[in-house]
């Protein structure tokens, strides 16, 4: 595996040279200014020049080394900027599990801070130093070497800022997979290692959640338990069905919060097409409780004889008969149900929600449900749920999935 080292250049050569010659890479890239004042300079076009020093004739550039030159060595976007095109550089080059050592010793201080970024977010590059002992306030005057640089701590809390935005929105598996760069390239202590393995289980777990795969959720919640996750896996087992206080109607509330996610995430169809879900199954599930009837296959002698014809009319031929979401409500009505009896009085407000949906993109139509309209309709669909439900004296244990509060979980 190819040792690549990066140096940041500035006027003086002895600690680019020392670090050169300690880290013997197998390829240099000295970071250096351009401009009147330019570090360049010093890097190959005098006769002391540092690769003459190090026994590299200027022919090699580009086989050996290469210069990698800001014009403006005090413009921190320019100089981080710069550093980014060299990451890729060096990965399409040398490979991703290059190993890379950043030294950020020399140039001027906008150009040490941006390399010293660069390595700190960048998992696989090491971070380099050269220390030796001072007599001034003013700077290392000789005997320096350089030495690897602790950067953990930092590089942790970089990747938590990102981490935090990911959770904000519920991007559990991005979190999780910004995590896993941690645990894969950098060296933690024991507690950093067990939190961090501890952070990634529950983006995992929330991940499966998010993703209805509900009992690989429990299955990952168990195995990090603590009082902050105690809820989620008694929800978990409600909606599992593993619970004897389950109520049957957890699912529906589960299809709310992750409609309330999606939202979150500006994925308004994806948050209707659950809404409409969460609505369909409420009926679903009160018809099995309270009727002993599936919606997937009705038996005819379990509705009333007055209005029987009309589902046999709507089975016609067929071996089953099977209702959508409209004539599920209108069997609870039929039946005197009073879920039905509230689907009846709201129905007009309902179906025009239900039209909407139809319109869009992931139901029948061609259109994107807009944030306004799944503010508007999202709000018809809840209310008549959780009115329902109310009315029924149904309370479940289900509640949202968390945020950033997830890491002091």
């Amino acid at each position: 595996m190819a040792r690549v080292l990066i140096l940041s250049v500035g006027g003086s050569q002895e600690p680019v040279i020392n670090a050169c010659r300690e880290y013997e890479p197998d390829f240099i890239y000295f970071f250096c200014s351009g401009g009147k004042q330019a570090s360049s300079v010093v890097v190959d076009e005098t006769k002391e020049s540092i690769v003459n020093s190090l026994g590299i004739s200027k022919e090699d550039c580009g086989v050996r080394y290469d210069k990698v030159v800001v014009e403006d060595p005090d413009d921190l976007e320019l100089c981080y900027r710069t550093l980014k095109d060299l990451q890729k550089e060096v990965e399409r080059r040398f490979g991703e599990e290059t190993e890379v050592i950043a030294n950020y010793t020399g140039g001027t201080k906008t150009m040490s801070v941006a390399l010293a970024v660069a390595a700190l977010l960048n998992a696989r590059w090491q971070l380099s130093l050269n220390k030796g002992p001072r007599v001034d306030l003013v700077k290392v005057r000789g005997g320096d070497l350089p030495v690897l640089t602790d950067k953990t701590e930092f590089s942790l809390e970089f990747c938590l800022a990102q981490v935090r935005n990911f959770l904000g929105r519920y991007e559990y598996d991005a979190a999780e997979k910004l995590l896993a760069q941690v645990t894969r390239h950098q060296y933690l202590s024991r507690d950093q290692e067990q939190r961090v393995l501890r952070w990634r289980r529950l983006c995992q777990a929330f991940f499966a959640w998010d993703i209805f795969d509900h009992k690989r959720a429990l299955t990952l919640l168990r195995s990090s338990p603590s009082r902050a996750v105690e809820p989620f896996i008694n929800a978990l087992l409600d909606i599992t069905g593993a619970s004897r206080g389950a109520t049957g109607y957890e699912k529906v509330l589960d299809l709310l919060y992750n409609a309330g996610r999606r939202a979150l995430q500006s994925r308004h169809d994806d948050a209707v097409a659950r809404l409409y879900r969460a609505v369909e199954l409420l009926a679903q599930t009160r018809l099995k409780q309270k009727w002993e009837i599936e919606t997937g296959k009705v038996e005819l002698d379990k509705i009333p004889e007055g209005v029987r014809e009309f589902y046999r009319n709507l089975q016609g031929g067929e071996e089953k008969l099977q209702l959508g979401l409209r004539n599920a409500y209108r069997l609870l009505a039929d039946l005197g149900d009073e879920v039905g009896k509230i689907w009846q009085e709201r129905e007009k407000t309902l179906l025009s929600a239900l039209e909407k949906r139809n319109y869009s993109i992931l139901a029948h139509g061609t259109e994107p449900v807009g944030e306004e309209d799944y503010r508007k309709w999202s709000q018809v669909y809840e209310d008549f749920i959780n009115n329902a439900l109310s009315f029924l004296g149904i309370r479940t244990r289900c509640l949202q999935l968390p945020r950033e509060e997830l890491l002091e979980m």
